[in-house]
């Protein structure tokens, strides 16, 4: 018997280096467009792309259509910056620029539309989307009440850890299963837990390189962070000791990694299996890994293939961990 992973995965093309690729057992034609960003529900079932210069649309993935296209603002549409669900997968969002409209999926009509003074950089949302957690251009992030129409805490990445005297950019957020923690990445190198009831920083982990992705642990007890050309740890969040970091290197874990280039990767899209057993991560040019939730260990790690040869290498957007299939 063997193990077929099957896995949905949304791809924007990218110059870049390419080598060996698998092709995909199902693929299709998202948009005609630039996408910039991609989420996909928590079901598996659809997956919202943020197009630049264009609506956002929503796709059904096995009838292989868009069921909504969501555009912000009357008039010409701006590039949607950032789509995300909540986590009972009932509430979609889109930001375009400086305007979020939440979307009720049942029937793609708007439920609620919020403005900022400045651009929205990404976002997250609570479990049945009546709190939204969003990075702002303005070195913020910024815990929002959509019922009450309230800010209910801001939190900032202070310049510290890399010697500067102003706050630093967060780049990335996640909200916690429980909907009690917050998790920010930033320019500071930086990935910090946040108490959602206070507002008060719980812990902190130092990287190499700028934080660009965070996400919880699905069972709950550890979080996932990364920074861009650097490593992707899983923490636990109990002790704040790191568990481990996920090797795309061959080389035995008992050698450490060296301090090289090619030993390092950033990973750009992030999903665990609903039995929180496995974890995919998706990777810039082209790379797809499967790892082992229990002890980090990789599993496989394989190319996406290209949908343009003349436009050699693909970024991850959005990965989703749909089932796993036994074969003869």
């Amino acid at each position: 018997m063997t193990l077929r992973l099957t896995l949905i995965l949304l791809i924007s093309t990218l110059l870049s280096a390419c080598s060996s690729e698998r092709q995909a057992d199902k693929e299709w034609a998202h948009s005609e467009l630039s996408s910039y960003a991609a989420a996909y529900s928590p079901n598996g079932k659809y997956v919202l792309v943020g197009d630049t210069d264009g609506p956002a649309k929503l796709w059904h993935i096995e009838k292989n259509r868009v069921i909504y296209s969501w555009q912000n603002t009357a008039g010409e549409a701006e590039t949607t910056t950032s789509v995300a669900f909540s986590a009972h997968g009932k509430v979609a969002a889109t930001a375009e620029i400086d305007t979020v409209v939440l979307w009720e999926m049942a029937n793609g009509k708007p439920m609620m539309r919020l403005s900022f003074p400045v651009r929205i950089k990404t976002m997250a949302l609570s479990k049945h989307g009546d709190y939204v957690l969003f990075a702002l251009q303005d070195r913020t992030a910024v815990y929002f009440d959509v019922i009450e129409n309230r800010v209910v805490h801001i939190l900032r990445h202070d310049g510290k850890p890399v010697g500067a005297p102003i706050d630093q950019l967060i780049n990335a957020v996640a909200i916690s299963p429980s909907g009690k923690y917050a998790l920010t990445g930033g320019d500071d190198r930086m990935a910090r837990l946040w108490s959602l009831e206070t507002g008060k920083q719980l812990r902190k982990w130092k990287h190499d390189n700028g934080v660009n992705i965070v996400a919880f642990y699905t069972k709950g007890g550890y979080v996932l962070t990364g920074a861009g050309n650097d490593q992707t740890h899983f923490w636990n969040i109990k002790t704040g000791k790191k568990k481990y970091t996920l090797r795309i290197s061959d080389l035995p874990k008992d050698i450490p990694l060296p301090n090289f280039p090619s030993f390092k990767t950033t990973t750009s899209a992030v999903d665990f299996s609903s039995d929180h057993k496995y974890l995919v991560t998706g990777h810039p040019s082209q790379r797809i890994c499967l790892w082992k939730v229990a002890n980090g260990d990789k599993i496989e790690c394989w190319q996406a293939a290209r949908r343009d040869t003349l436009r050699p290498g693909v970024v991850l957007q959005a990965v989703s961990y749909t089932h796993l299939r036994a074969h003869e």
